[in-house]
């Protein structure tokens, strides 16, 4: 149960704080016990290197302060920055950086702080699978991400073939990382609220159990097979460059995959594999 003396009241509706954007999927939580939760559930050490996306109001940011070494904070909102630095003002082991998410190097700043990094956030809605798919391709230089997602992008992240939620989401990230859900966080925790639950998970990184001889080929199977999920499989790969129908059926049967299978039957196995075939065929 949420007790009122939980809930942090940082003055979002008086005059001269920034309000929040909803152009950028500002959302702040603003419970403290859920805050402190997070924290201990993303099992930060001392001498982990921990980059923050999003620093909105800062609570998190500070109690991430007290278990890691270092924290980089990136913000895009600079008013946040400013009403973060002049409001609360954070401890030594923080620093705040004006950055997109979406453009950051996350190798450039593992190899600043000196090793894999460990991520957390709270992702805006409207950007958060875009920002999964950049933490995919930067994986070699992350240790592990705790994010907080809409619900429904947790459970595709989450899902299994066969399931509605299965899909794009699905299959990228579990070719790479574990998947776990840590924990949902109602709307009335976060100001504004929110309009949807939340969900916690984690997402622990590691080597794929079969690797894709080329990444973004199998990246484009996945995503053409999904876009058209209703269609069958032969029907829904037509037209993937370079391959003509012909290739794709001998493809296919090479791997022992019905050409009449719909995408969410695939597993990431049956995926890799169709990818590694066709771009062995590509070679020859």
């Amino acid at each position: 149960m949420t007790r009122q003396r939980d809930i942090l009241q940082p003055g979002i509706h008086k005059p001269g704080f920034p309000r929040p954007k909803r152009s950028l999927g500002q959302n702040f939580l603003v419970h403290q016990g859920t805050i402190e939760t997070i924290v201990r559930l993303s099992g930060i050490q001392p001498g982990d290197r921990v980059v923050e996306l999003g620093v909105g109001l800062g609570t998190l940011t500070r109690e991430l302060s007290k278990k890691a070494s270092k924290v980089t904070g990136l913000e895009i909102d600079e008013r946040l920055i400013k009403w973060v630095r002049e409001k609360r003002p954070l401890p030594w082991n923080v620093e705040l950086r004006h950055s997109d998410i979406l453009r950051v190097s996350f190798q450039g700043l593992a190899e600043e702080l000196g090793g894999p990094l460990k991520i957390i956030g709270n992702l805006p809605y409207n950007i958060s699978s875009q920002i999964i798919f950049k933490l995919i391709e930067e994986r070699n230089h992350i240790d592990r991400a705790i994010l907080m997602l809409q619900k429904e992008v947790a459970e595709r992240l989450a899902s299994r073939p066969g399931s509605k939620a299965y899909g794009i989401l699905s299959v990228i990230t579990g070719y790479c990382a574990d998947v776990a859900r840590l924990m949902d966080i109602p709307p009335g925790l976060f100001r504004p609220r929110t309009k949807v639950t939340s969900t916690l998970v984690q997402l622990e990184f590691r080597e794929p159990v079969i690797v894709a001889t080329d990444f973004a080929l199998f990246k484009n199977i996945v995503r053409k097979a999904f876009q058209k999920r209703r269609k069958k499989l032969i029907n829904a790969l037509k037209g993937l460059p370079p391959f003509s129908q012909d290739e794709i059926l001998h493809a296919l049967k090479i791997c022992g995959i019905d050409p009449g299978y719909r995408a969410e039957v695939l597993s990431i196995k049956n995926f890799v594999t169709l990818s590694n075939i066709l771009d062995k065929n590509v070679l020859l």
